[in-house]
């Protein structure tokens, strides 16, 4: 089970909460220290709020910076998911440090967010993957959290091929909220695609996840007084190495 340490950006410029770039990039490669552990880190404008469907081109070139001196700080593969839903530019970035993979909220079918409707385009996304000649591998949520979905969880599934989406990630209705067990294994029992539980996940329940998925994505469980603490990192990168030896 590989384990994915979510890196919650500081606002950017721009962005309406913004004050420092230096402290911005300080925090980033500080918590992406304390996350070196993990298998990956997956680099967020999380401090963005209140976010946008399409983001500006400061954020662009201030993501990627960062994420380039994450991957050289900690050498471990990394992932960008640019919110609210841009697929664009998290390719872009993606391209430009050579990450491994994006995240991408809404790849395909729409939903109704608090940022508005979003659409997903995955013909564009991956026509524009190609053009670029972007490596990174595209990681779709399925009733992606903090939206309304138009379609079910079978429609999502049915149709997945469609979009050509290297892995799935499957989360709870909010951030830091737990999956459903039920609807993990609705999801397992109907794809052979890599699957990552995207919310909510903890020492304390990561073991029920064992065999429905082939990733945990960890944000909130990780941090204390807003920073990524390292104590909690190995705390559950321990719990899923004892897991693992036990189910061998």
């Amino acid at each position: 089970m590989i384990i994915i340490g979510v890196l919650h950006l500081d606002p950017l410029p721009s962005s309406p909460l913004y004050e420092s770039y230096e402290e911005v990039l300080d925090n980033a490669l500080r918590d992406a220290k304390a996350l070196s552990s993990c298998d990956a880190i997956i680099v967020e404008n999380y401090g963005d709020k209140p976010f946008i469907k399409e983001v500006d081109r400061v954020t662009v070139a201030c993501m990627s910076v960062i994420a380039w001196e994450v991957k050289r700080e900690t050498g471990i593969p990394i992932g960008i998911n640019v919110l609210r839903n841009d697929p664009f530019s998290a390719l872009a970035i993606a391209k430009a440090v050579n990450a491994d993979f994006v995240r991408v909220n809404q790849l395909y079918f729409p939903s109704i967010s608090p940022e508005g409707f979003l659409e997903g385009k995955a013909g564009e996304v991956m026509r524009y993957k190609r053009f670029i000649d972007c490596n990174a591998k595209v990681y779709a949520d399925l009733n992606v959290k903090h939206a309304v979905h138009m379609v079910s969880l079978e429609d999502y599934l049915e149709n997945v091929e469609r979009c050509l989406a290297d892995a799935l990630i499957v989360t709870g209705k909010t951030t830091g909220k737990e999956v459903d067990v039920s609807e993990l294994r609705f999801v397992r029992e109907r794809t052979n695609l890599p699957i990552f539980v995207g919310s909510g996940v903890n020492p304390n329940n990561i073991r029920k996840y064992v065999g429905l998925c082939d990733g945990v994505i960890v944000g909130t469980y990780f941090k204390r007084d807003g920073r990524v603490d390292e104590e909690r990192v190995r705390r559950l990168v321990n719990v899923r190495d004892e897991l693992i030896k036990s189910n061998r």
